[in-house]
This record gives C-alpha cells, structure tokens and sequence, in this order.
C-alpha cells in the first residue's frame, strides 16, 4: 500500500477526442534533457543563438560586410584610431570663429586651396552599440524550429544594425564638420519623390571630397527605404537602392535627422577589439526573476568624421590657424 503523496505519474493516459477517434497523451516521466528534448529546452535555444551570433558577429564575415556597407577598420585593443591625411580636391571657403592675426585684424573666413591636407579626427562621442533581449522561457517551452531561430537572429541582427546606425546619425547631426541644409520634402508617387530625392543629393555634393554620388555612403531614415525600393523596383533594378542611387545605402532607425552624404575617402567607422582579437562580446545571462534568459550583444565604434585643415590668417601665410572643415553634408528634409 502507498503511503499519501506519493504517486507515480503516469507513461501514457488515453482519451477521447471526438465520438469515433480515440488519442493519446503521453508523459515523460524521466528529466528533459537536451539530447532528447532539445526543441522544447529554453537553455539549448539561448546556446545556440549566441554560437550563431557569436560566429557571425565576430567571423570574416560580419567584416566583410561591415567594410563593403561603410570604410571601416577593426583596432587592437589598446590603440588609437587611425584618422586620415587626404588633399582637398577643389577650392572651399570655410567660415571659423572670429581669429586675429599679427596684424591685428579679426578674420573670420578663409580660403582653403585645393591641394591642402585635411586631417581627420573621431569625434568627441565613441558609440556604444548595446542591445539586450530577454528570452522568456514560457515563450518556448511550446517548442521552436531552426527556421523560427533564424527568424529571430535575422531580426535581432538587424534591428541592431538600424538602431546603430541611428545612434551614428545623432552624433554626426551635432559634429563640428558637418554642414546643414535644408531641403523641402518631396511629395508624390514613389518614383517622383525618389527622383526629388537623388537630385536633392545630387546638388548638395561636396565637391571638396567627392565628384559624384558614388563617392558617399547615403545615411537615411530607415522610412524612405521602402520608397526608394519601390522606385528600383518600377526601374527594373529589383529592390537594389544602391544601383537606383548611384551610392552605398545604410538605413538608420530612431529619431529622423534627415539624410547624411559621408564621403568614403575621409571617414570611417573604427571599431575597438577586445583582448581576445573579438570585435563584439555576447553573453546570456540567467534572469531568475524575469523566468528566462538575458542576451546581451556589445561592441565599441568611434566615428572618424571631424575634419580639421589649416587656414592662412596671413598673406604670407606664417600664421596660420587649424579649423573645423566640412566632410559631412547633412541634408534637413522639412
């Protein structure tokens, strides 16, 4: 006779489903383990999603693509960005805060000359690209397929990448070189607000640091990428935005700062290796409190795009003085 509370749960309880059909419901009464259970494991989800992003983010591959989407380059720890040394390519005025010279007189424009060097610099805020996301283990418990895993990590992977690229866009739109202006927004069908669009940019090329359109990467607001899809694809280019425009294309998301026209030859992105040769630390941690997981994907990028270039406040040009040039065109759509 079995003492009270304790009953065996049983292997296999039958019961009726419909008046002619019979099913069966069965149970394991041994622990779940990965090896034969994994589809309805929380912990085997969450170590399979961080090898998949631990092998992507940190392969040739994520930096193959991080190069051909803008210039870039990957740093030991422990070192400097790398800023740049490029000759001006036309004449360019640039107006600076009011300077005196040996002469006493206040000058507060000068001409810079095609031929001068322009020094590129990081900015004064390093991004932090930081995403976290919490599995919660009732979420999974029903089971998973390797396609819906690679739903999420496509998505993951991608929201990260607008996100960033937002955060790259907010720093820009307040960095000494770049220059604003302001353009109405285009209306109309998709095609003709794409059109309006390629000639806005078109005629606000910095001829100083680039000759055509395919001398910049394009950073806009991830809105008008469907429109500009739906052009490419009205032109026969499929959904190829970069051959509709004639540059290298990177969606951002969060506040709209309008469209950024980085030219390729003077800045780039400088992300910080860790110790271990990786670019991007991924960790799961588990959250008791919230029943699940918590993913945690991190790296450290500084944006070289300030510009500085040296201005004669002398005819002679003894004395000279080091102020902000224009790399970075910021074009306002109001």
């Amino acid at each position: 006779m079995k003492q009270p509370f304790q009953y065996t749960k049983p292997s296999t309880y039958t019961t009726a489903v419909t008046d002619e059909h019979t099913g069966s419901i069965r149970f394991n009464t041994a622990d779940v383990r990965p090896e034969t259970q994994a589809a309805t494991d929380v912990s085997v989800y969450v170590e399979a999603l961080v090898e998949a992003a631990e092998d992507y983010l940190n392969g040739d591959e994520w930096r193959e693509a991080a190069m051909e989407a803008t210039p870039c380059e990957f740093r030991p720890a422990g070192s400097e960005a790398t800023g740049q040394q490029i000759i001006t390519m036309a004449d360019r005025s640039v107006a600076f805060d009011p300077r005196k010279n040996w002469d006493n007189e206040t000058i507060s424009k000068g001409e810079v000359l095609a031929g001068s060097v322009i020094f590129t610099e990081t900015t004064d805020t390093a991004l932090v690209i930081s995403h976290r996301a919490t599995i919660l283990d009732h979420n999974l418990m029903a089971g998973f397929t390797v396609q819906s895993m690679e739903q999420t990590a496509d998505k993951m992977l991608r929201d990260i990448e607008h996100s960033a690229a937002g955060k790259v866009a907010a720093i820009l739109a307040t960095a000494p070189s770049t220059e604003v202006v302001s353009e109405a927004m285009p209306t109309g069908k998709p095609m003709e607000v794409s059109e309006d669009l390629i000639d806005i940019m078109a005629m606000n090329i910095n001829h100083t640091v680039g000759t055509s359109l395919s001398d910049f990467v394009v950073l806009l607001p991830a809105a008008l990428l469907s429109t500009l899809e739906r052009a490419a694809n009205r032109a026969g280019l499929g959904d190829d935005v970069e051959a509709l425009i004639g540059a290298g294309i990177q969606p951002y998301t969060g506040t709209d700062h309008g469209i950024f026209m980085l030219p390729k030859l003077f800045t780039s992105l400088s992300y910080r290796e860790r110790q271990d040769g990786s670019v991007w630390r991924i960790e799961a941690t588990r959250n008791p409190n919230a029943q699940g997981w918590d993913l945690e994907i991190m790296a450290v990028v500084d944006i070289i795009a300030n510009g500085m270039v040296k201005v004669k406040l002398t005819t002679d040009g003894l004395q000279t003085v080091q102020v902000p040039f224009p790399l970075v065109t910021r074009i306002a759509l109001s």
